[in-house]
């Protein structure tokens, strides 16, 4: 007879299916024995078919208790009253959009924050989630796979400190709708109420244009709500804004307006629509396409789609095409409305550029989600919206569940041990407008002080980060806590966090990973100096060196550009000085604002990676800053190294690269750089043939361009003086080969102007730059 309270679980159940609601059984070693029981007890209780997801480290086949548990319930799923499936935690993209009702989660092999967060968001209310844990105290204290994939030489395993798991267990024993149970059967855990689930039936507003069949979809008024207003907006044209929590069914909402302006537009005309929707991943946006979908069957238009890597990319009807577009490659396509997806992993001069080129747009964010966050777009973009629209703009906010109650106890836990309600610290006008960089105190964080005793402060600190814009995961958290080699620094003002530094230790490679570096397999955990010795493989001992990669900062965004962020980098530097480091850097998209940011604080770029990121289309750059003798030997053999190889680049790889962040790049150099031509006999005379006006420029480009590559290597002092507007434009027509109706076209200058003053610049170039030979 079994030891389980089945009394128990029974009321849990049966609380779960009338609030609406979810709970969390964890069942502890060899507890597993008794979840056959909770299935079979919770399958008689609902009465129904339901869907049962099954998880864990392994792929199924390696997963034995699998095969275990399902022949155990085997009647019940030949008799189709259990529909399962079975995803191991690497490919949990594929279930990301999708419902079950039921969700075993093995975490007896791994743990990782990102598969925590992806496998609960998928069990609607009602359900039940079973953990298959270690012991608790054996759990408290696990190392994991994703531990020993943090580990990187010269550390071990026995370097690490493994204390997120151990606030995972210690945050779901706190937590209300959290039960253990022992091998014995034993049930821990407190008891969770709430009144049943009352949803009230959705109102449709009067004055719609879309048919109504799309607003009785709807499951909420917030949903009815952002149907009604893209209904409006796009009749004219404008942009409307959603913002929500996730599980509030936004991207279903927008699906379902998209196929209504499509139906009502284009059912008496002869023009089709084009929908372009974007976001960072294409799986971001699969519930906008099968809401569409759904919307478009009920309607009886009849549709096609097109799948990629098991997601829709494309539909095509009678009614017009939605397609999936990068977010870099939007501005090659004309659509008639623009969706923006999860808006708060786009970039924010991306997002300006939408609103500003195209009529009708849709954005949409996750305020609070494992996948990121969305406060920088509320902070940095909607005002920037604000005054490009209007009136022309509609901001909708949903914060009503879609898939289990208002006050669903598993969501209330799974937002407080990922730190995902993270927010800054609220300050009053008067301590603003005081803060400087003298009122602010340089604090070495204790991060198991603070994530046991002190998580107001950690939130702090995690918030600055999300209204800077970064796409904050779950797994970023263990990775800082846990990793022997990552630390966390900050600024407090008046108590209270207003610059995070998330930063990592580099270098002191081994000479084993230096040569598995230099063979295409390197280690993680160094990321600088693995990219670096790839490059520029005759200075590879630059990987024994030790240094301070600046991995994430941010200031509180009340209190930027008052020189707080440079005050971070000097005590940062400073604290590497008094350890005997060689160098301190960083790892960054290249924009002109945040290459200037780090230029000002004496860092030299180094390294432009040849290819764009896909959703922001930055080349990512290194900059580093010397600490020892070493360190700045090897930077500055970097640094020549680098310009040399970027102005070979930019007429291929860095052909899209703007001049003006060329120019930056090639510009920022601390200390003298000379360069010496190297032209063979004839190019001297064709070169000079064309100063003096007997050659075109294309008779003698060879010599052209090399004297322009000599002008840039060399660091500004030891250039001619020329006007920047002008340096812009060799470094577009010269370096990138570019035409000279577009060069003409973004300098402003005249075309006839630009090759008049080219002559005369070159021919200074020549008479200098030649003279020094």
């Amino acid at each position: 007879m079994s030891g389980l309270d089945l009394g128990f679980i029974e009321d849990i159940i049966k609380r779960n299916l009338e609030e609406h609601h979810r709970r969390i059984i964890v069942l502890e070693g060899d507890a597993h024995k008794y979840l056959s029981e909770i299935v079979e007890l919770y399958t008689s209780i609902r009465g129904d078919k339901y869907l049962l997801l099954l998880s864990g480290k392994e792929d199924r086949e390696d997963s034995p208790w699998v095969e275990d548990f399902v022949a155990g319930i085997k009647g019940y799923v030949d008799d189709g009253v259990i529909q399962w499936g079975y995803v191991s935690f690497k490919d949990l993209e594929r279930i990301m959009g999708t419902t079950w009702d039921f969700l075993v989660a093995d975490f007896r092999r791994d743990l990782r924050p990102n598969d925590l967060g992806r496998l609960i968001e998928v069990v609607r209310g009602g359900g039940l989630i079973i953990f298959l844990s270690p012991k608790r105290l054996d759990w408290k204290d696990m190392v994991v796979p994703f531990h020993r994939d943090m580990v990187t030489d010269p550390y071990t395993e026995a370097d690490l400190r493994p204390i997120f798991i151990r606030h995972l267990v210690e945050s779901l024993e706190k937590s209300p709708g959290v039960f253990f149970v022992e091998e014995s059967g034993a049930i821990h855990g407190q008891v969770y109420e709430a009144p049943p689930l009352q949803r009230p039936e959705p109102v449709i507003p009067t004055g719609t244009t879309f048919h109504e069949l799309i607003y009785r979809i709807a499951l909420t008024q917030d949903q009815v709500d952002v149907i009604h207003a893209i209904d409006k907006i796009s009749i004219n044209g404008g942009s409307v804004v959603v913002t929500a929590d996730r599980g509030r069914g936004k991207s279903a909402a927008i699906g379902l307006a998209i196929a209504g302006v499509m139906h009502r537009d284009v059912q008496n005309s002869d023009e089709k629509m084009k929908v372009v929707l974007t976001a960072p991943e294409p799986i971001n946006v699969r519930e906008v396409f099968n809401f569409i979908a759904r919307a478009l069957f009920r309607l009886k238009v009849k549709f096609t789609t097109k799948k990629r890597n098991g997601a829709i990319v494309e539909l095509n009807s009678q009614l017009g095409q939605v397609k999936y577009v990068s977010p870099i490659d939007v501005f090659r396509e004309r659509p008639d409305i623009l969706v923006v997806d999860e808006a708060s992993g786009v970039p924010v001069g991306l997002l300006e550029g939408y609103a500003e080129k195209y009529e009708l747009t849709i954005f949409s964010t996750t305020l609070h989600g494992y996948e990121g966050a969305g406060r920088g777009f509320q902070i940095r973009f909607l005002p920037l919206l604000r005054r490009i629209r209007g009136r022309r703009l509609a901001e909708i906010h949903m914060s009503q569940p879609i898939r289990y109650g208002e006050l669903d106890p598993v969501e209330q836990w799974l937002f407080r041990a990922l730190f995902l309600d993270s927010d800054p610290a609220d300050f009053s006008d008067e301590k603003i407008s005081k803060a400087s960089p003298k009122r602010t105190r340089y604090v070495k964080i204790d991060l198991e002080d603070w994530l046991f005793n002190n998580k107001d402060k950690l939130r702090e600190f995690i918030g600055i980060y999300i209204y800077a814009h970064y796409r904050n995961r779950p797994n970023d958290i263990m990775i800082l806590c846990d990793a022997p080699h990552h630390f966390a620094r900050c600024l407090k003002y008046d108590g209270h966090v207003v610059n995070s530094l998330h930063l990592c230790y580099e270098g002191a490679m081994s000479e084993d990973s230096v040569r598995r570096t230099l063979a295409g397999a390197p280690p993680s955990g160094h990321l600088i100096p693995t990219v670096l010795i790839r490059y520029y493989p005759l200075y590879r001992d630059f990987a024994y060196l030790r240094g301070v990669r600046i991995v994430r900062i941010a200031t509180h965004p009340m209190m930027m550009n008052r020189g707080i962020g440079s005050k971070a980098l000097d005590h940062v530097v400073s604290e590497a000085k008094d350890m005997e480091l060689d160098w301190v850097g960083s790892s960054f998209g290249a924009t002109e604002e945040l290459l200037n940011f780090w230029i000002r604080n004496r860092f030299v770029p180094v390294y432009l990676s040849p290819i764009r990121n896909h959703v922001s289309g930055e080349f990512s750059t290194i900059v580093l800053r010397p600490i020892s003798p070493s360190g700045r030997e090897y930077i500055k053999k970097f640094r020549v190294e680098f310009k040399k190889l970027f102005v070979e680049s930019m007429v291929d790889a860095h052909f899209v690269l703007d001049e003006k962040l060329a120019h930056l790049l090639l510009s920022a150099d601390p200390w003298s750089i000379n360069y010496t031509p190297s032209l063979r006999g004839n190019q001297r005379e064709r070169l000079k043939e064309y100063v003096y006006g007997a050659l075109h420029y294309g008779g003698a480009y060879d010599a052209i361009r090399e004297i322009v590559k000599t002008h840039f290597i060399r660091s500004p002092d030891k250039r001619v003086p020329i006007p920047k507007k002008f340096e812009y434009a060799l470094i577009s027509k010269v370096l990138q080969a570019r035409s000279w109706e577009k060069v003409s076209h973004e300098s402003g200058i005249d075309r006839m102007d630009l090759i008049f003053k080219f002559r005369e610049y070159i021919g200074k170039m020549r008479l200098r730059y030649l003279e020094e030979v």
